[in-house]
């Protein structure tokens, strides 16, 4: 008698109807991690049903296969595109050096690997688009490919006006990726991770829900705008982001033959907001209306900035840093206002081993070593701002585990040649 184990299908049912699709997974698998179905609805013109399921389950693949690889379990597919299966092998690897207190032994075993080739309908890029800091420096740093862009769960007004000034075309995709998964237990199951979506899945996510679409329109190249930088990913003490939102996921990452690029990594806020501010400029056009607050939603009837939040003030003191006034990107605070509230936001703020030191050690860095370029009216606030020793405000204290050695890019070599190029620099 045979003691092969058998292994179940992760998919349990794909019910597609024209440009939509819903994924309903293993129960045993789902009782445990999702809340709901997985579901996508893209552009109408986008008939799914007419691509290769190969191609159709990218989406699913790519936003559960972090909570496969760490469930332990082992799960069939029917089929996978070929070039997906070798990246997230690569992935995989990463994972288990970078995340290493988790066992990610779980696997996702293809019935049959299939090899798929964009169609080259479309010579042009296309990239992801918030109306964010990010997003906007990316897209206006490939603006000569004519990028499409593309959205998930839509754009306030102030970020389609954005497309419309430089005419490009926009595309909406709508997903429950980040909701569908059952993360009020996934951000408790590993002492590495807080975060789940954000520290494991996220740029997996945006990827895998670009593929078909991508597919459908022939698109080789996505950018994925970096929020983080190479320096900005490491602390004074050898720690590092619990996110590894970096090229070492994104660029490793090539379904179908995709060319995915982690634009701007090695670029700050502050080269970013330098970078719009030099090419509106040259241009001879406004300042975008930046789209950064925590707390507005594209639900919102009207966008306003909440300027208290963190991703607000770091904007703002960006604008300010390169000379720049906060009214020309969309804020309605003038400046004297935002010195006070500033002051009084680093006087209360307790920062943990996360994008705010990093944020604002970069912008720190930016203006001790351009003070004297910067407006003579802000002078006392700048080197207030660059007197402040930001490492002793770290908080030491994390429920994650400190790493035993320091972290080295140089130790990832072998999953992402790239790096010998921005190696420990």
């Amino acid at each position: 008698m045979s003691n092969a184990v058998i292994l179940e299908p992760l998919i349990e049912g794909t019910v597609v109807i024209k440009s939509r699709v819903r994924f309903f997974l293993n129960k045993e698998f789902s009782k445990k991690y999702t809340r709901e179905a997985l579901t996508l609805t893209y552009p109408s013109e986008i008939d799914l049903e007419s691509l290769p399921p190969s191609v159709l389950n990218i989406p699913l693949i790519t936003n559960v296969i972090a909570t496969v690889w760490f469930s332990g379990n082992r799960y069939t597919i029917e089929e996978m595109d070929e070039d997906l299966y070798y990246s997230l092998q690569k992935i995989k690897k990463f994972f288990q050096r970078f995340f290493y207190n988790t066992e990610w032994e779980g696997e996702l075993i293809p019935g049959r690997l299939v090899k798929n080739s964009i169609p080259q309908t479309h010579l042009q890029s296309a990239s992801m688009f918030s109306g964010g800091l990010d997003s906007t420096a990316t897209v206006l740093r490939h603006i000569n490919e004519n990028p499409m862009l593309i959205s998930l769960n839509g754009l306030h007004k102030q970020a389609l006006d954005f497309v419309a000034v430089h005419q490009l075309a926009f595309n909406q995709i709508n997903t429950n990726s980040k909701d569908f998964l059952k993360l009020s237990y996934l951000n408790k199951a590993s002492i590495d991770i807080t975060k789940w979506f954000w520290d494991t899945s996220m740029g997996l996510s945006l990827v895998g829900t670009a593929a078909p679409f991508l597919y459908a329109k022939g698109i080789p190249v996505l950018y994925i705008p970096a929020g983080f930088t190479w320096r900005h990913f490491l602390f004074p003490d050898g720690q590092t982001l619990q996110q590894p939102a970096s090229p070492l996921i994104d660029e490793n990452l090539s379904p179908m033959g995709l060319r995915v690029v982690h634009d701007g990594f090695s670029m700050t806020r502050t080269d970013k907001i330098k970078f719009i501010s030099t090419f509106c400029s040259q241009h001879s056009i406004p300042k975008p209306q930046l789209v950064v607050c925590t707390y507005c939603r594209t639900s919102d009837n009207e966008y306003t900035h909440c300027h208290k939040c963190f991703k607000c003030q770091i904007t703002m003191l960006d604008i300010m840093a390169i000379g720049d006034r906060l009214h020309e990107y969309g804020f309605t605070q003038p400046e004297s206002e935002f010195i006070f509230g500033f002051k009084y936001y680093v006087e209360k703020v307790t920062m943990r081993r996360g994008g705010t030191y990093g944020a604002l050690n970069d912008t720190q860095q930016y203006v001790k070593h351009n003070l004297e370029k910067l407006p003579r009216a802000y002078h006392s606030f700048f080197e207030w701002f660059a007197s402040i020793d930001f490492e002793s405000r770290l908080v030491t204290s994390s429920s994650r585990p400190l790493r035993s050695k320091s972290f080295k890019w140089s130790d990832y070599e072998d999953v992402y040649p790239g790096v010998k190029d921005y190696v420990d620099e």
